[in-house]
């Protein structure tokens, strides 16, 4: 077979280790907005009305600073320019074959994982039940995760014990 399915299945929910990939996607949001913070930008990346990522501007460095500090900064850059390519790979991996559900899922991934917002307030902002959240916000996490390789296997729990 020329196309390899095993290099693009995703694994089935109940295969996944939830609480240890859910750690693994927490360290690495936290440490992508302290990224984000150390070089100036907001907590969250922008988005388009469509949820498609804008690029961040983080070549205005403050005039008058020691070379001391633009010495960090050029080291914040550089570990933000890494955690946002990482981002922006995550955050593509997240899609179906409808054009559409793609875009509401990862409408449903920013406001709830990039903006905060709990189910009930994006239920009330995109007109969708909760179950539907609740769902689209787990399959998200999965292809980002997968994207990242931040999933882990109950498989690969159960060898380390």
């Amino acid at each position: 077979m020329k196309f390899d399915l095993e290099k693009y299945r995703q694994p089935e929910v109940e295969e996944i280790d939830w609480p240890a990939t859910r750690a693994n996607f927490k360290v690495f949001l936290v440490a992508y907005r302290r990224a984000r913070e150390k070089v100036g930008q907001p907590p969250a990346p922008k988005v388009t009305q469509s949820f498609m990522l804008v690029p961040p501007s983080t070549t205005n460095p403050r005039s008058g600073e020691a070379e001391r500090m633009l010495i960090r900064r050029e080291e914040d850059l550089e570990e933000f320019n890494e955690l946002h390519e990482l981002f922006m790979d995550g955050y593509a991996a997240i899609n179906t074959v409808n054009p559409e559900r793609s875009e509401r899922r990862k409408k449903i991934f920013f406001l709830r994982y990039l903006q905060g917002l709990l189910v009930e307030e994006i239920s009330e902002r995109l007109f969708i039940g909760r179950d539907l959240i609740s769902q689209e916000s787990k399959k998200a996490i999965q292809q980002f995760c997968n994207e990242l390789e931040l999933t882990v296997m109950k498989s690969e729990t159960k060898k380390s014990k």
